[in-house]
């Protein structure tokens, strides 16, 4: 979807690499709620119900997405795309600022762990110290 492009550069551009790489306390807030702000526009993504999940004729209303990934319970190029940035910045966010996902980002946590329960995606993922030591000199220490 459209979205998904726009969305995708804007959490895993701009946003996350300057919070990682600032230095400044007083900016670090700032930054912080910009990308809370992305990493809820893409978790309210995740809980919207897809159309296909909609069944017109039953007489349960369904509220919450229950897919796996971004266009349903299949990966595809897009989640591809996504997932390794998504799960870089919860490691590298997590060891660098003490940030991590708001457990309440119910959908983000179901499409990390779905990804997570996937070989393609674990047997291809580098192991969060590997992601860590490659940002050591990206991330900044604050002052």
């Amino acid at each position: 979807s459209v979205w998904f492009g726009a969305s995708l550069a804007y959490l895993g551009g701009a946003n996350f690499s300057a919070f990682i790489k600032n230095t400044r306390e007083d900016v670090n807030e700032h930054l912080e709620k910009t990308l809370l702000k992305a990493l809820n526009k893409l978790n309210i993504y995740l809980n919207t119900p897809l159309p296909e999940e909609i069944d017109a004729n039953s007489t349960e209303d369904i509220t919450v997405s229950t897919r796996k990934f971004l266009d349903g319970d299949e990966l595809t190029l897009a989640d591809c795309n996504l997932l390794p940035k998504l799960h870089i910045i919860k490691v590298v966010a997590k060891k660098f600022r003490n940030f991590e996902f708001p457990s309440e980002m119910t959908g983000i946590w179901r499409y990390l762990n779905n990804a997570y329960d996937r070989d393609e995606f674990i047997n291809t993922c580098p192991a969060d110290r590997e992601i860590e030591y490659a940002y050591l000199d990206v991330a900044k220490r604050m002052k």
